[in-house]
C-alpha cells in the first residue's frame, strides 16, 4: 500500500527488497501477491491527484488528473475502484479458458511477434500529434533501454521509468487552484470499457514489450471511441487482469509477463492447480481489501488534490535519488539524470508520454530481430 502512494516506485523493486531480508517459501508467495494486487490499485492515487499541473502547462496529461481539475477527482477514484473489481472477478471468470488459450495462441503469433510490435509501434507513433517528435522520443527512450538493459545493472529499469515518468512530473510541477471535489454518483457509462479492458490485458500477455495499460488502451481506442471517463477505466482493468492473466502465461507457456509473477514462480509451482487457485484467491481478496479502503476514505484522498506538493516533491527527487544510488550506484545515478532530462522535454515538448514506452518496445524488437547493440 505505501509503495503505491509513491510516484516512481514498482511493486517489483518492494519485492525484491523484501526478498533480501530472507522471506521465501509459501509466506512469501502470498507477500507477493498481495503486493501485486494492493499496490497496483494504490499507485493509481498518485497518478491521479499529485503533481496537478495548471490548465495548459502540459499538454498531455491523464485523465485522472482532468477530471480533478473538473472537480471530479473522487468519481475518477470511483471509476478506478470499480474497473479493477470488475476486471479481477472477469479475469477470474476466464482464468481457466485463459490457460487453454494461450498455448494454441502464442504457437499460432509467435513467428509474428515482431511483426505485431512493429505495426504497434507504427500505429502509436502515427496516432500522435507531432510524428517526428514522438519518433525522437520513442528512438531515446529506446536507446536508453538498450544501454540500461546491458549495462549489468540490478535494477535497470528503475533508473530508466523514474527518471522519465516520475521526475520528468516532477521538474514540470506546478501549483495551482483546483476546485473542490464533488463525491459525484458513479453511472454505469464506464462498464463496457472497463470488459473491453480485460479482453485487453489477456491479449497483451501475449505479446513481450507491451505491457503499458496506456498502450493497450491506445491501440484498442482504434476500434472503440474511448472518451476520458472510459479510458480511466480501460486503463484500470487493463492493469488488474494483465497481473491475473500473468498467473496464466506463467502456468501455461512459461512466459511470466510480469516481473513480480517471476518472484511468486520462484516461491511456488504456477503450474500446480493448486497454487494457481491460491494465488487468484490471495489477489481477489487483496484487490478486495485494498478497493475497500480506498473507497472508505475517498474523499480524504480527494483533499490531496488541494495540496501543493512542491516541498513533497522534492523529497521524493531527493529519495529518488538515493534509492537509486544505493541499488544501482553511479551508472544507475546517470541513466537517471538523463532519463529525467529526456521525461521533462517530453512534457514541455507536448509529446505523449505513452512513447516513453520505447524504452521497453524498441529493445524487444532489437532482441527479437537479433539485432545487438
Amino acid at each position: 500500500m505505501l509503495g503505491g502512494l509513491l510516484p516512481g516506485i514498482h511493486s517489483n523493486t518492494i519485492i525484491s527488497i523484501l526478498s533480501s531480508v530472507g522471506l521465501n517459501g509459501i509466506d512469501f508467495a502470498y507477500v507477493i501477491i498481495a503486493v501485486m494486487a494492493s499496490h497496483q490499485l494504490f499507485s493509481f492515487i498518485p497518478s491521479i491527484f499529485f503533481g496537478i499541473p495548471e490548465q495548459g502547462s502540459v499538454l498531455s496529461v491523464l485523465p485522472g488528473q482532468r477530471m480533478v481539475r473538473e472537480g471530479n477527482g473522487t468519481l475518477a477514484l470511483k471509476v478506478v475502484l470499480a474497473s479493477f473489481l470488475i476486471g479481477t472477478l472477469l479475469s477470474v471468470v476466464l482464468f481457466y479458458p485463459a490457460l487453454s488459450f494461450y498455448p494454441l495462441a502464442y504457437k499460432f503469433i509467435q513467428p509474428y511477434i515482431k511483426y505485431i510490435l512493429l505495426v504497434f509501434s507504427a500505429i502509436l507513433l502515427l496516432r500522435t500529434k507531432n510524428l517526428v517528435l514522438s519518433a525522437g522520443i520513442f528512438a531515446l527512450s529506446g536507446l536508453f533501454g538498450v544501454f540500461s538493459l546491458n549495462s549489468g545493472l540490478a535494477y535497470p529499469f528503475l533508473p530508466l521509468f523514474s527518471g522519465m515518468f516520475a521526475m520528468g512530473a516532477i521538474f514540470n510541477y506546478t501549483s495551482g487552484t483546483v476546485p473542490k471535489q464533488k463525491d459525484t454518483p458513479l453511472s454505469t457509462d464506464f462498464i463496457k470499457f472497463a470488459v473491453l479492458g480485460v479482453f485487453g490485458g489477456l491479449l497483451a500477455d501475449l505479446l513481450p514489450g507491451v505491457s503499458s495499460p496506456s498502450q493497450v488502451a491506445t491501440f484498442f481506442s482504434l476500434v472503440m471511441p474511448v472518451n476520458t471517463l472510459g479510458y480511466l477505466a480501460a486503463i484500470s482493468s487493463i492493469s488488474v487482469s494483465e497481473a491475473v492473466f500473468s498467473f496464466a502465461t506463467s502456468a501455461s507457456i512459461g512466459k511470466a509477463r510480469m516481473g513480480s509473477t517471476v518472484f511468486l514462480s520462484e516461491q511456488i509451482s504456477l503450474a500446480e492447480p493448486g497454487n494457481l487457485l491460491l494465488a487468484l484467491t490471495v489477489f481477489l481478496f487483496s484487490v478486495s481489501l485494498a478497493a475497500l479502503i480506498i473507497y472508505i476514505l475517498r474523499n480524504r484522498i480527494s483533499a490531496l488534490a488541494k495540496i501543493d506538493f512542491s516541498h513533497f516533491n522534492l523529497l521524493l527527487a531527493g529519495y529518488l535519488v538515493a534509492m537509486t544510488l544505493v541499488l544501482n550506484g553511479l551508472v544507475g545515478l546517470t541513466i537517471l539524470g538523463f532519463a529525467s532530462c529526456l521525461g521533462y522535454a517530453t512534457v514541455r515538448l507536448g509529446v505523449e508520454r505513452t512513447n516513453l514506452m520505447g524504452a521497453v518496445i524498441l529493445p524487444t524488437i532489437l532482441l527479437l530481430f537479433r539485432v545487438f547493440l
